[in-house]
């Protein structure tokens, strides 16, 4: 057993961006012991972190993280974050062990940094639950003993019982089991679920079907009566459509006579409207005449007005002219009194003026004098002030170097008793280094010539594995293309399938046809002897090119649905039936008495952008072309719109136009297009695309078959050459380590040659000056004591210097306060009086410009006066030419008003002409509208006789499907109705009108409705007898499984508890230890004990022991598990860290012992556990937050 697990092995984990990780790094692992080394805090850990993560580990936590999403490289000094963490791990599945046929088993976890998470196997996306099932029992796994830790060894001493147990649950096998259980239990509940949601489905149709039952007696009843009334209204339809026809005859007589009257009266009528036209012409000459003169009269009367009121318009002038003058003589002497006012006030203010700019002068200057005196005040405050910053700087720059004088005396004396203990010891250390230097030397020369020989090794082994590698980088590629090709193949496939069942469907159930349609398709279907005489629907009896079918449907429109018979008693059956269910309305073309229709106009078909008529573009059976003759027989397919246009402009076809977009040019103008969603309903294509879709299936099934072949071809070829590259990777690594340890054996030989001759030259260097540092130490602490003293006298200088000044500035200041008080009062008074000569010169202002005003306009009325003056004179000429003029208007007024006179007179002789010729025209017109009144009253009668005729027929017709003449073939022998009075017979008919009335409404659907539900029923109830087995199967699975796991739970606990007794006593030297169940009634839900004693204690449970203890316990229960089920590879996370020596080498060598059967990966910082190892990596971190791993293969060595 343990053989078999070997051939399923680790041989490399890479990680990249997986949190210290930045760039990607490569662990390649053999069978034995691999040593994870490294200082705290440098990514050990992140190593078993990264191999928990890639096995689907879920809980941050676990990782040693707050959120998922921060195991992303958070970047570092000068790296960027990374944009996404990978983690592979790779496995030897030479022997076929993993359910994979594949040499090689490649798993990877990859999560981006928006949040993606995803999951590979061989570079093929996969589920988390794909990854677990393929380790499921192999040990291997997030919750399972191939990655222990020392949480993990807490978490197995520490938690309950309970939950120790999933270490026994996964070797024991019954991990699947339990997952099983899980899913039948599910299932059972399911199961349940659907028994109790049947029950109610079941009660419910119970209940319909009883209620169903009702409705379809009541129908039933329905039926049978409207039969008979059916019968009743024919008979008296039939009966009233005679008497209309007898009583039409009656009045078309009558009509006859009216109208001959009629046309007497009409040419009387027509002679006395000549007389009246002839009569009405004249008059309208003399009104026009009449008219004309007038508007001469009127024309003489409107000038003589104007004339009259222009004289009066003068004369109104004269008196205004008049009055003007005295009023502008009276504003002259009042203007002039406003003037000399005026001047007398300016010059009061002028007077004032000059008095306030002599005093204004006066004081201004005594102001000036006190400001120059101000201003000395500050300069003389300002320099004493610049004097004395001055001196304080001074006297802070003296402070400042007495204080560092005496520093620098202290420091230097300090540096002068150092200085000789330093030379001293420069002098031993050239001594030492000099022979350092010749050791290092010869160690560099003896690394350099290693280096060489391999480097030239490397380089052969180097391009054999490039070589492979692009082999089988090209193999990958072609195998991941060729996976790539057959999945895109699949998913088309898919859809093909699924649309074509989708399809299948759509047809079978005749979805998007009308419910009418629908319901005589179905109905066909189920009764096909009944229904014989239905042919089909014209959307699957016809077809036609894909360039045509938006046409066609278009053209066909709702007619696409109508259904085709060969007779027209099978439509009227197929009618029937449709109103006995209520099922809608359908239109029907009987075969037998169908007309088709023609195109007529053949040129037409010559014309550029016709494609033909829509009958010939259309296939059919050779019986249906009359109907498709007469549906599309005089319809036009053209190419676009353009073409149907200018066709109709030039030709004025008698056909309807249609286009391959779907516009419609009808004969009458009409055009209908535009924008639809669905283009069209599909009725017309489906049976196309169905053929299409099973092609398409056959072929990509061909085409899957040929892949998979070419598939298996390239998996056989990877597998040859990765074990090829495998083996050249072992050499390449052996000698990559070695070259590797002579570089850095190389490197730092160098390092240290060059370090030792550098430190040696820094030593004579430093020899050299110290020597003459010491006696510039000397000349320096002389020089300073001088300047110490120096300062301390120019300091006591300064500070009397300051005090005599600042005394000074004291007294300035009080003098300036006293002269700038009274300044500020002066200023005050100067204020007050330039205000009052600002005022002043306003006021003067305002006067000048009132006196300009008042000068402006007495010049202003002086000017009227005189214009006054000449305005008289001119109207009174004006007035006298006046006169003259309105006395020849009056002359010649008097001569057009006799003229008008003469012809109001004729006008008056032939209007009472007129009058008389008009009355005999009333009197005829009266009685010809008499007649007309009676002619068409009986027209109206004649007409309500025929609508009334046609509305019996139609009524007849659409509510019965019956023309009048078959009713009079079969009625007039009708012996139940012959004898029946007319009010006999509506009486009867109201009665089973009440009586149909009185049922109410009328679920004419509840017949098919309650076969539905008897048959869902009955179906239903098989159902829940089904699922009641599935119920008990299901019980039966559950029991199997506990049995199946309690077994072998039971079986693997015992050889669990001797081995662990085994190893227990090994790691402790001797003591006894058992596991206990802690509810052996439930076995597979009991929890697992701990009960130790080590070697001179008392038994007790594993929480009473030592930290050593617990650790040596946990081992030993991991390698018990082992004894019967390793686990492919074990990692190991510093579980070592509790032991004491020898304690370490008893793990080590129990480790030793198991690396035959298992791989292990010890994170360790043990030198003990170090020396066990195989091939070490070392983890370090040159730049902080970034992880980097060494490797070494110790095997070599040893």
């Amino acid at each position: 057993m343990f053989k078999e697990w070997l051939r399923v092995h680790l041989n490399r984990v890479q990680i990249r961006g997986f949190k210290s990780f930045a760039d990607s790094v490569e662990l390649l692992l053999e069978p034995g012991i691999t040593a994870v080394v490294g200082p705290n805090g440098c990514g050990k850990s992140n190593v078993s972190d990264a191999i928990r993560w890639v096995l689907g580990e879920q809980r941050a936590r676990s990782l040693r993280c707050p959120t998922m999403m921060s195991v992303l490289f958070n970047g570092g000094s000068n790296l960027q974050p990374a944009e996404r963490a990978e983690v592979s791990l790779r496995f030897t599945n030479s022997e076929g062990k993993l359910a994979l046929e594949s040499p090689e088993v490649e798993i990877t976890r990859q999560l981006s940094k928006d949040g993606n998470s995803r999951y590979f196997i061989n570079q093929t996306p996969c589920r988390l639950k794909d990854i677990t099932e393929l380790f499921m029992d192999t040990g291997v796994g997030v919750s399972a003993y191939s990655v222990m830790e020392q949480s993990k060894i807490d978490q197995i001493l520490n938690t309950r019982p309970e939950e120790r147990r999933f270490l026994f649950d996964e070797v024991a096998g019954i991990t699947k089991y339990k997952q099983r259980k899980k899913e039948a239990i599910k299932k059972l509940e399911a199961t349940e679920d659907n028994i109790v949601r049947i029950n109610d489905i079941i009660h419910e149709i119970e209940r319909e079907t009883t209620d169903l039952k009702e409705q379809a007696s009541q129908a039933e009843r329905y039926q049978h009566l409207q039969a008979q009334l059916r019968d009743l209204e024919l008979d008296l339809s039939f009966r009233e459509y005679n008497q209309f026809i007898q009583e039409l005859s009656e009045t078309q007589s009558n009509l006859d006579q009216i109208l001959t009257a009629s046309s007497q009266i009409n040419q009387t009528i027509q002679e006395t409207e000549q007389q009246v036209e002839d009569a009405q012409n004249r008059q309208v000459e003399l009104e026009q005449d009449i008219r004309k003169e007038s508007a001469i009269v009127q024309d003489f009367q409107t000038k003589i007005e104007k004339t009259e009121r222009q004289i009066a318009l003068y004369k109104e002038r004269q008196l205004n002219i008049q009055q003007q003058r005295q009023r502008a003589n009276q504003a002259i002497n009042s203007l002039q009194k406003q003037l000399d006012g005026l001047i007398k006030q300016s010059q009061s203010y002028q007077q004032e003026q000059t008095e306030i700019d002599v005093y204004l002068k006066l004081e201004e200057s005594k102001l000036t004098a006190r400001r120059r005196v101000l201003d000395d005040f500050d300069r003389r405050i300002e320099d004493t002030g610049h004097s004395v910053d001055q001196a304080q700087t001074d006297l802070a720059t003296t402070t400042s170097q007495i204080s560092q004088a005496e520093t620098q005396l202290s420091s230097l004396n300090s540096k002068l008793e150092y200085s000789a203990e330093h030379l001293y010891q420069v002098k031993e250390q050239a001594k030492s280094l000099t022979q350092a230097l010749e050791v290092a030397e010869t160690e560099a020369s003896k690394s350099e010539r290693q280096s060489q020989e391999t480097e030239v090794e490397l380089l052969k082994v180097d391009s054999s594995k490039t070589k492979v590698i692009e082999q089988l980088a090209a193999l990958q590629k072609n195998l991941r293309q060729l996976e790539s090709e057959i999945n895109g193949i699949k998913d088309s496939l898919g859809l093909s399938v699924s649309r074509l069942k989708s399809l299948k469907d759509l047809q079978s159930a005749y979805e998007g046809f009308y419910t009418g349609v629908r319901a005589i398709l179905k109905a066909k279907t189920v009764e096909p002897t009944t229904f014989s005489g239905i042919c089909g629907v014209v959307a699957e009896l016809i077809v036609t090119d894909s360039d045509y079918e938006l046409a066609i449907e278009i053209a066909l429109g709702n007619a696409i649905q109508n259904i085709i018979t060969n007779t027209a008693e099978d439509a009227r059956s197929a009618i029937d039936f449709l109103k006995r269910t209520k099922a809608g309305r359908v239109t029907f073309l009987p075969l037998d008495i169908l007309r088709p229709r023609y195109f007529d106009d053949q040129h037409l078909l010559q014309r550029p952008g016709i494609i033909g008529i829509a009958n010939e573009l259309v296939g059919c059976d050779a019986k249906y072309e009359v109907a498709i003759d007469q549906l599309l027989g005089n319809t036009l397919v053209v190419e676009d719109i353009d073409t149907a246009i200018n066709l109709a402009r030039r030709f004025r076809p008698k056909s309807r136009l249609v286009t391959l977009d779907g516009e419609i040019l009808n004969a009458s103008g009409a055009v209908t297009g535009g924008y639809n969603s669905r283009q069209s309903s599909g009725l017309l294509s489906r049976s196309r695309e169905l053929e299409e879709l099973q092609d398409q299936i056959d072929h990509l099934s061909k085409r899957i078959e040929q892949k998979n072949k070419k598939r298996n071809q390239v998996v056989n070829d990877t597998t040859e050459l990765q074990q090829k590259r495998q083996s050249l990777m072992v050499q390449w690594q052996d000698l990559q380590i070695a070259y590797q340890g002579h570089q850095k054996d190389l490197e730092q030989s160098q390092n240290r040659v060059n370090e030792i001759a550098e430190q040696l030259a820094q030593v004579v260097l430093k020899e050299q000056g110290l020597q003459t540092q010491n006696t510039e130490f000397v000349t320096d602490r002389d020089d300073l004591e001088v300047q110490f003293q120096e300062a301390e006298k120019k300091r006591q200088l300064l500070l009397k210097k300051i005090d005599r000044m600042n005394e000074q500035i004291e007294s300035e200041k009080n003098k300036r306060k006293e002269v700038d008080q009274a300044s500020q009062e002066l200023e005050i008074k100067l204020a007050s009086k330039r205000e009052k000569h600002k005022s002043i010169l306003s006021s003067l202002d305002q006067i000048a410009q009132n006196q300009l005003q008042v000068k402006n306009s007495i010049d202003e009325q002086k000017q009227i006066i005189e214009s006054d003056e000449a305005s008289k004179l001119n109207i009174t000429d004006q007035i006298e030419s006046s006169q003259k003029v309105f006395l020849q208007l009056e002359q010649d007024k008097f001569t057009v008003v006799e003229r008008v006179e003469e012809l109001s007179a004729e006008q008056t002789k032939l209007l009472a002409t007129t009058s008389e010729a008009q009355k005999l025209h009333r009197q005829m017109r009266r009685q010809y509208e008499k007649q007309n009144r009676v002619r068409h009253q009986m027209e109206v009668t004649q007409t309500q006789l025929q609508m009334q005729i046609k509305a019996i027929s139609a009524n007849i017709q659409d509510k019965y499907q019956v023309e009048i003449e078959e009713v009079k073939s079969d009625f007039p022998t009708n012996k139940d109705t012959k004898d029946v009075s007319r009010f006999e017979l509506v009486s009867h008919i109201e009665q089973f009108k009440n009586e149909i009335e009185s049922l109410g409404m009328v679920n004419m659907k509840a017949i098919s409705a309650y076969q539905e539900h008897k048959e869902r029923e009955v179906f239903l109830v098989s159902q829940r007898e089904d699922l009641q087995k599935s119920l008990e199967s299901t019980y039966q699975a559950i029991q199997k499984i506990n049995q199946t796991s309690k077994t072998a739970f039971l079986d693997t606990f015992t050889q669990i508890q001797t081995n662990f007794q085994i190893v227990f006593a090994e790691l402790f030297n001797g003591g006894e230890t058992e596991l206990c169940l802690t509810d052996e009634e439930d076995i597979l839900e009991s929890g697992v004990d701990i009960i130790a004693s080590p070697p001179g204690k008392r038994p007790q449970t594993i929480t009473q022991l030592s930290g050593g203890e617990r650790s040596l316990v946990a081992v030993a229960l991991l390698f018990a598990i082992f004894k019967i089920k390793p686990s492919p590879f074990c990692v190991m996370d510093e579980v070592d860290a509790a032991l004491d020596e020898s304690n370490v080498l008893r793990f080590t060598n129990l480790v030793q012992a198991y690396a035959k059967q298992t791989q292990f990966v010890i994170i360790t910082h043990n030198k003990r556990t170090m020396e066990t190892a195989d091939v070490m990596y070392g983890v370090t971190m040159e730049q902080a937050g970034v992880s980097k791993l060494v490797s070494a293969k110790l095997s070599d060595y040893n």
